[in-house]
């Protein structure tokens, strides 16, 4: 693979402090897993499921492999009965976030014991380059001493997090300007993540009244307009940097510049599913077979909301796998990074309009039928970044999809590579490291099947190359 020179996508001085943060952090952590192992090294692989959806909704009649009826099925199967076929997004939500049997309610799906490994599990390199992506936008849009937010959409188990307050805080220049807002629905993940990041006094009372602090501070206490305090729990890290918690983006205060992550949070949105049926696009809708045993695949008779929310420039397309909700986190975004300044970067596994079915569920690392076994695996379909794309104009701008090997590349992922090498122990140290770091940019694995997009205010067009060697 070629290199090209970080120098080009990173401003002198950032340059400069990441040879610094080389020399300082010299200790490398590669996830336990052994990354030879073909069936981990690639998280949720981008490829269809074998049963494609639109032959199963075509014909109304394949049936999803069963081996027995659960609890959550029966619950399922009652629901549909007295309320009619439902939505894939409505399937999705009840799979995922179900209170009593949802998949994310109910376990832990990170690392060998869960369903998959996100890229920052695999190496602290991943989470050090996304900080030094957002130190760099922070220093060409001259945001000075005033404060501003990291916000992590879908922190997982709170590695990512970790490793960008380690770097954020060896930064002089940031000093106690920054605070860290989480976004995270499962109250379990948030207590793992607040254990992650070392704090010690946890406040996980829920605050609906008028809360003391200011919006453009945000570190004596985030408030909305109204004056609420709309965070479920905060604590300070071990960094010194305070950390608040969020069941949306929506309840973040604004009113400061806000640098976005979001690693693999969109493909966890739900998706509508639509397919052109005798020239007109309709939705395709989950139902139970006439027997009342399975679940199945059919086509809406009638045209439903979702379709008329496509864009125009997809009103063509032969099918395609609409996210509402991911509108709705798009628009909060564009409105923040336009208004107040800062970034996003969206890190996940997808494709730029080039796909069709990409539905599938994933349980201890192997792709399944979505409706097979309805909460024990996670399902997710990958992002389409042209319909992301179309949905945040005219309100922001967007870069890329860029592969996830390109970016690190751009962001001297050679350089700390070299430098945490040199400062293993052991050749076994060595190898490890170098198969992790195989596993984030080798293009047949994350590096070619995951994309880096970037969303930013109008204003920032004028302020040169964006980060990362984006166009």
């Amino acid at each position: 693979m070629a290199i090209i020179s970080a120098s080009v996508f990173l401003s002198k001085n950032s340059y400069q402090l990441l040879y610094k943060i080389a020399r300082t952090f010299t200790g490398c952590r590669i996830h336990s897993l052994s990354l030879g192992s073909p069936s981990l090294v690639v998280h949720r692989q981008s490829r269809s499921i074998s049963s494609n959806t639109d032959a199963i909704a075509k014909s109304e009649g394949k049936e999803a492999e069963i081996p027995q009826a659960s609890e959550f099925l029966k619950y399922l199967r009652q629901r549909i009965k007295a309320t009619g076929a439902i939505t894939v997004a409505e399937y999705m939500q009840e799979c995922l976030t179900n209170p009593y049997y949802g998949y994310y309610s109910r376990k832990n799906p990170f690392g060998r014991q869960g369903d998959f490994i996100t890229s920052p599990e695999v190496c602290q390199i991943f989470g050090e380059l996304v900080a030094l992506w957002c130190v760099n936008e922070w220093n060409i849009s001259n945001i000075g001493a005033v404060p501003f937010q990291i916000i992590e959409l879908g922190p997982g188990t709170g590695t990512l997090a970790y490793d960008m307050l380690r770097i954020l805080k060896s930064f002089p220049q940031i000093g106690n300007t920054v605070s860290l807002h989480l976004v995270e629905r499962s109250s379990e993940l948030a207590r793992q993540q607040a254990k992650k990041l070392g704090i010690e006094a946890i406040d996980q009372t829920w605050i609906t009244g008028a809360g003391k602090g200011t919006v453009e501070g945000a570190v004596d206490g985030p408030v909305d307009g109204a004056g609420d305090v709309l965070h479920y729990q905060t604590g300070i890290s071990q960094f010194g940097i305070p950390v608040y918690w969020y069941q949306r983006i929506q309840d973040i205060p604004k009113g400061a510049p806000a640098f976005i992550v979001a690693n693999e949070f969109f493909d966890a949105l739900p998706i509508h599913k639509l397919q052109m049926t005798d020239g007109k696009l309709r939705e395709v809708l989950v139902d139970v077979t006439e027997d009342d045993s399975r679940l199945r695949f059919v086509i809406a008779p009638n045209e439903t909301a979702a379709v008329r929310l496509v864009p125009k420039e997809s009103r063509k397309r032969q099918h395609l796998e609409l996210s509402v909700e991911a509108g709705v986190v798009l628009n909060d975004i564009a409105d923040r990074v336009t208004d107040h300044g800062g970034g996003a970067l969206i890190i996940d596994y997808g494709h730029d309009g080039t796909k069709t079915d990409t539905f599938r569920a994933f349980q201890h690392h192997k792709v399944l039928d979505p409706l097979h076994e309805p909460g024990q695996a996670d399902v997710t379909a990958d992002v389409d970044f042209s319909l992301l794309r179309q949905m945040l104009r005219p309100k922001a701008i967007s870069y890329g999809p860029i592969t996830q090997s390109t970016f690190l590349f751009n962001m001297a992922f050679e350089q700390r590579f070299n430098a945490l090498m040199k400062a293993c122990k052991s050749d076994e140290e060595q190898d490890r490291l170098a198969a992790a770091c195989d596993v984030l940019i080798n293009p047949a694995k994350m590096g070619g099947q995951f994309f880096v997009f970037a969303v930013f205010g109008w204003k920032r067009g004028r302020l040169g190359p964006v980060t990362g060697g984006f166009q």
